[in-house]
């Protein structure tokens, strides 16, 4: 009997192994009922019987044949896609910017994930700047990143799509196949006559739902990733846009470079006088006891100098 039982969970274990490698497999309950020793050491097992049909296995999925590709070849919308987007932004208007982005993401039905913001501190005026990385739904992808690119101009913009389809669908049967290997295991315990059996079938069903714990987590991962798109934006405050164009001509690159040159020398002057104003009370400091330093020391060589006089007299 206990021989018996050891063969019957031993060949379940091989079973639940396959599964976990992304073999899956379909019971023959004809080979089962054939078996001498189930029948007479046994009995118990030769009532149960499992339904070939329910089990999906891996290789059953032809991706040349199946839904994920129609006659033509083409790809149809049953691929799973993970679409993800770079952009780097610049914008005159910074505040409004940040604003419409935000007013944009929440009518698109999306959220912020993380948002960071640095520059125009108590210390420092310096162009400010941001990074956002943003979940919109696929559905709305496009037009997101379209909206954007109205909202300022894009400087860099990079699209990555990650096709999980394969991943997806063996995922899918390994799942199949272990939920019926689950249901096995809950029959086997239904018709267990002993604590030894009771045990070893609970340990071999322990690993089974973790399997299924962990396969689970990965499609439900895999749907949030694929129903929401993620955006990583990047905007940065100028001055100034540039207006320069893909293949310029020679007198387009000298006209836009001494646009630039003149701009970047009116600025020059500008950051000048405005750090000069503003720099007068720290210069009024350092001015008042250089004053007095030279006033103390023309007053001494005037001194030395009457002193001399009076004594060639």
């Amino acid at each position: 009997m206990k021989r018996t039982l050891t063969i019957i969970l031993t060949l379940a274990l091989a079973m639940m192994t396959l599964a976990g490698c992304g073999a899956t497999y379909a019971t023959d309950s004809a080979t089962v009922a054939s078996s001498s020793s189930y029948d007479a050491d046994f009995g118990w097992y030769d009532d149960y019987k499992v339904e070939e049909s329910t089990v999906e296995t891996a290789e059953e999925y032809n991706p040349d044949t199946d839904s994920i590709y129609d006659d033509s070849g083409v790809e149809s919308s049953s691929r799973k896609l993970i679409k993800n987007r770079t952009m780097d932004v610049q914008t005159v208007e910074y505040d409004q910017f940040v604003a419409d982005l935000k007013s944009y993401v929440s009518s698109f039905g999306g959220y912020i994930e993380s948002s960071s913001e640095s520059g125009n501190s108590y210390y420092s005026s310096s162009l400010r700047y941001a990074d956002f990385t943003i979940r919109i739904p696929a559905d709305y992808y496009d037009d997101f990143a379209e909206a954007v690119g109205n909202l300022a101009t894009v400087t860099y913009s990079y699209e990555y799509v990650n096709d999980v389809t394969s991943s997806y669908v063996d995922i899918e049967a390994r799942l199949t196949a272990l939920k019926t290997e689950r249901d096995s295991f809950l029959q086997l315990m239904e018709k267990a006559e002993t604590v030894e059996e009771i045990l070893q079938i609970q340990s071999y069903l322990t690993d089974v739902n973790y399997e299924i714990e962990s396969y689970t987590a990965q499609l439900k991962t895999y749907d949030d990733r694929i129903s929401y798109s993620t955006f990583y934006i990047y905007v940065s405050e100028v001055r100034r846009i540039s207006t320069e164009t893909s293949n310029p001509t020679v007198f387009e690159r000298i006209s836009s470079n001494l646009s630039d040159n003149f701009y970047d020398i009116g600025e020059g002057f500008k950051d000048a006088f405005v750090w000069i104003i503003s720099s007068l009370p720290y210069l009024v400091l350092v001015a008042v006891p250089v004053i007095i330093v030279v006033v103390i020391v023309r007053v001494v060589v005037k001194k030395g100098k009457k002193k001399k006089a009076e004594t060639e007299e």
